[in-house]
């Protein structure tokens, strides 16, 4: 004989396992948001660290390139007024190109014959230096480029430069 059930069959869940669920649920719940934050908060930092590299790199390669061609009886370093010392140089070339990179704020302008180009948005500083007294064919030249990352924060690099030779 074949004995009928008369209850259906139970789900199986009790009490205990269900609060164990929820409990699980609502720790993910609390984690998910703190980490959707610090993983967007590490993009952007890792984005604007590369960022201010390359634009460093890429300042120092056109100053480098620039300079190199300059003659070193006519390099004067100032600054432009209102903005710190040293982040002015201008220069004469061989074939009389004048040359001039500065600081205007936040950006790096590079004027050759009059004609202005803006190297860089996200200067900090720039100084340009004599690192040796009795030559005047070396030139330092020290950068440090800032890119905002997140609520507010700031990435900063700093790169130098050493021994820019004037070759004429």
């Amino acid at each position: 004989m074949v004995k009928k059930r008369l209850l259906p069959p139970s789900l199986g869940v009790t009490l205990i396992e269900m609060m164990i669920v929820v409990a699980i649920l609502g720790i993910l719940a609390s984690v998910g948001p703190l980490l959707l934050k610090n993983v967007t908060r590490f993009y952007r930092l890792n984005a604007a660290r590369l960022e201010t590299v390359r634009d460093a790199r890429n300042c120092l390669t056109q100053i480098n390139q620039a300079l190199r061609q300059a003659t070193a009886s006519t390099i004067v370093i100032s600054q432009e007024s209102g903005q710190p010392p040293y982040s002015t140089i201008f220069a004469q070339t061989v074939d009389s190109r004048s040359l001039k990179f500065y600081q205007s704020g936040n950006k790096l302008n590079f004027v050759q014959n009059a004609s202005t180009v803006t190297i860089s948005e996200n200067l900090r500083y720039i100084a340009f230096t004599y690192p040796r007294t009795d030559d005047s064919t070396i030139l330092s030249v020290s950068v440090t480029f800032e890119k905002k990352t997140y609520e507010g924060q700031t990435k900063a690099i700093q790169m130098a430069i050493e021994k820019v030779r004037i070759m004429n």
